[in-house]
């Protein structure tokens, strides 16, 4: 509606603007002006006459002055009466020229409307700025930038600026390898940056399939270096030391890192999943494969890009095995309290049954299970991922279908 009233004032303006000569007044002013100055040279004619006859000027004199007045209202008399003559036609005419304004005024917005909605599309719907990225076209433009920055780099290859830029669009669309490089070519020609040491551990660690290579370590370290409160950092120290086979120290740092997590962290309960399974394996238990944090296949919430944690310095590797259950169990209550807030969480779901059979509470497992179906009922993809965790995970034989 706005851009339609845009449209209609800024019409009007046009208009107004191009018949602003039919609406100017035309004669009146040009005659009153004449009209004052035959009478003051008739009122001079007066005067020079009274002056003589006082005796105040010699004839000689008051002939020629008379005769020079005479002249001029001879002259201003007659060019009166041919504006006269152009006013008496110009209000002949003024009507016409209305007639004309009006119907160009209403001409002109009609003719423009009609050509919009013939050649226009005011039909098709808004597209946000955010959302005009998404199309062929974009993808397109996207290539063809890649490819000249390439060339460039080809040609010049010392060109820092130019491996910056590359590098996040690699990681972006998915070429990890090539992520990497760039991301190394532009720490070493424009010097280290937390943006691009975290960039560059990140595309190795998915060019590598989350396994934590020693250049991924080596980044982790020098991050950690230039600001001790990251927390990417911390995840990739941590899952090294778990793929190494040092389970206790994976454990130590997993609850390091959740000891002083904000209750609101977006990756906590990854971490805290993950926690939950390498506990599991370092008490000899079987458990379920699952992705490594950080990887294109994991949880990505558990290697979060940017934020803070306030890191509690206690060793909390010491606590007690009470105090390690409670600590737990704390972490696996807040989980279930926030899906009955926001059950329309199926990942929430699905960490929720792990962890409970982890915990060796199958019963909760099961009811879990339920609860998801209950909350993703219609939705056949959804179902069909909670089946398959299911039958992953061994409860299907007390299953309960009945929804609470």
């Amino acid at each position: 509606m706005l851009l339609w009233v845009s449209f209609a004032i800024l019409t009007a303006a046009v208009v107004a603007y191009l018949l602003r000569p039919l609406r100017q007044a035309q004669g009146p002013a040009a005659i009153a002006s004449e009209a004052a100055d035959v009478a003051v040279y008739r009122d001079q004619l007066k005067e020079l006459d009274a002056e003589r006859e006082r005796g105040l000027i010699p004839a000689n004199e008051h002939a020629s002055a008379r005769a020079e007045i005479a002249r001029r209202l001879i002259k201003r008399a007659g060019k009166a009466e041919s504006v006269a003559a152009e006013a008496e036609r110009a209000g002949e005419n003024s009507k016409f020229a209305r007639r004309i304004y009006a119907s160009m005024a209403a001409l002109v917005p009609l003719l423009g409307i009609v050509l919009y909605l013939g050649m226009g599309s005011p039909h098709l719907p808004a597209q946000p700025f955010a959302a005009r990225d998404t199309g062929p076209g974009s993808e397109i433009a996207i290539a063809g930038l890649i490819q000249r920055v390439e060339e460039r780099l080809r040609e010049h290859p010392e060109d820092g600026q130019g491996w910056d830029v590359i590098a996040p669009i690699y990681l972006r669309i998915g070429r990890y390898p090539e992520a990497a490089h760039a991301y190394a070519e532009a720490n070493r020609l424009q010097g280290e940056s937390d943006r691009r040491l975290l960039g560059f551990a990140e595309a190795t660690l998915l060019a590598e399939s989350g396994v934590v290579t020693e250049p991924v370590r080596t980044a982790a370290l020098r991050l950690l270096q230039l600001d001790a409160t990251h927390v990417q950092p911390r995840v990739w120290l941590a899952l090294a030391r778990e793929q190494d086979g040092d389970l206790a120290g994976a454990v130590a740092d997993y609850r390091t890192l959740l000891s002083g997590a904000p209750d609101d962290a977006p990756w906590r309960d990854a971490v805290a999943e993950r926690l939950l399974l390498v506990e599991a394996r370092l008490r000899g238990e079987k458990v379920e494969a699952q992705p490594a944090p950080g990887t294109a296949d994991g949880p990505q919430s558990a290697a979060p890009n940017e934020g803070e944690v306030s890191v509690n310095p206690a060793d909390v590797s010491s606590m007690s095995r009470e105090e390690q259950d409670a600590f737990v169990g704390d972490m696996v209550a807040r989980l279930a309290a926030r899906l009955e807030e926001t059950p329309q969480d199926i990942e929430g779901w699905l960490r929720l049954a792990r962890a409970y059979k982890v915990l060796g509470r199958d019963d909760d497992a099961r009811l879990a299970i339920v609860k998801a179906r209950g909350a993703f009922a219609g939705d056949q993809e959804a179902l069909g991922r909670i089946a398959g965790a299911e039958t992953a995970l061994g409860l299907g034989a007390k299953e309960d279908r009945t929804t609470p």
